[in-house]
């Protein structure tokens, strides 16, 4: 969201923040010395706008200021809105869901309310250890609409979303093929899957929505804190149950803080 929003009061020509922004009047936005050059480049002295190339009219200075204040205010209080509304309506789809234990390794170590997991020791040689060590949710969905949220935290290594029961959770492809869908954070960027397409990810990326839809073969994954969408996997096909599916890394000398919970 925070990049949409970027782009929105930015200008067109100069590509910066507006600076003294004016409105033409096919409602396209500029800075007020962007288009004042744009003008005496144009030796007829018309005003014509840059992207659409419409010869407009030129109110006021006032006036130009006016409407284009009023204009950004009404463009990011729909988007306010329409995000207010997108996040009522996950909630409707809300699940208790917990981490169920006996799908977990003994690395693990579980709250006694069984939504949070971290690593139970430290380890010296990861390089002969497995680095991520994973769980499953419960309940599992076999169909229907659901929605639950994750707090990362600092973790810095974690893979969210859902697998189909049956899924061999000790392979090292946790692909769509192997029935998982997913999103890994590595290195500061996140992944889906496999694939090595990076997708940019948050700075301050803390608390990470997930929505399930079964009929519609889509899960949705969300930056919760700054209302942004992430990635979506659709069109996936499952014969049986899916289930919430956790992983994380486990913690190296000298590490600490590696915690995952799933918000209540």
């Amino acid at each position: 969201m925070a990049q949409n929003l970027q782009a929105e009061l930015s200008c067109p020509v100069c590509l910066d923040f507006f600076s003294c922004p004016i409105s033409l009047s096919c409602a396209h936005i500029f800075c007020f010395d962007c288009i004042q050059n744009w003008i005496l480049e144009n030796h007829d002295f018309r005003v014509m706008c840059p992207l659409c190339r419409d010869v407009v009219k030129a109110p006021p200075l006032e006036e130009w200021q006016v409407r284009a204040i009023a204009l950004i205010t009404k463009q990011h209080d729909n988007r306010l809105e329409q995000t207010l509304h997108m996040r009522e309506e996950l909630q409707r789809f809300r699940e208790d869901v917990t981490l169920d234990a006996a799908t977990a390794s003994s690395l693990l170590v579980f709250s006694s309310d069984l939504r949070s997991a971290q690593p139970g020791k430290i380890h010296h040689d990861l390089t002969k250890d497995p680095r991520l060590t994973c769980v499953l949710g419960t309940p599992c969905f076999s169909s229907g609409r659901h929605y639950w949220e994750v707090t990362v935290g600092e973790v810095k290594s974690w893979s969210l979303g859902v697998c189909k029961e049956s899924a061999d959770r000790n392979s090292s492809d946790l692909s769509p093929e192997h029935g998982f869908w997913i999103i890994s954070m590595e290195a500061g960027a996140i992944h889906a899957n496999t694939d090595l397409e990076r997708i940019p990810a948050s700075p301050s990326l803390r608390r990470v929505g997930i929505f399930l839809d079964v009929e519609f073969e889509e899960i949705q994954f969300f930056d919760v804190d700054n209302n942004a969408h992430i990635y979506t996997h659709d069109s996936f096909f499952s014969l049986e149950p899916l289930r919430p599916f956790f992983c994380l890394e486990l913690l190296g000398e000298g590490e600490s803080g590696n915690v995952l919970t799933i918000c209540p």
